[in-house]
């Protein structure tokens, strides 16, 4: 909980490959939308387009999404990344991203000090 993953230009796109292992996920994200681009490298099903914030990752799965973060900037409140299967959510599959004024990435640190509330 004390770590950054990932810090994000406020309003970027990327292109993030979700792959699942042994096991099937629900992969939410938080702070961020995205249209699903492949599934498996085809073309997703007519269910799966459009804006999304979840999307179901079948036991050694893979998806490619396009990523959309908000532009909203705050470099010491992270964003969720993270399974929603409780307990893998639970047992720490997760990540944290912070969004930032774009060019300032190089300038957040990625360790928070939960002692001062950040």
């Amino acid at each position: 909980m004390s770590r950054i993953d990932h810090v994000i230009a406020a309003g970027s796109q990327e292109v993030w490959n979700v792959r699942s292992s042994n096991q099937p996920h629900t992969f939410h994200i938080h702070g961020a939308t995205f249209h699903v681009l492949e599934v498996e490298g085809e073309e997703p099903p007519n269910y799966l387009r459009g804006p999304k914030d979840t999307v179901f990752v079948g036991d050694d799965h893979s998806v490619k999404l396009a990523v959309q973060f908000d532009t909203h900037t705050d470099p010491e409140t992270p964003y969720m990344y993270h399974c929603h299967i409780l307990r893998h959510e639970d047992n720490g599959m997760m990540g944290q991203f912070v969004v930032v004024e774009p060019g300032t990435e190089e300038t957040v640190s990625t360790t928070l000090d939960r002692d001062s509330g950040h």
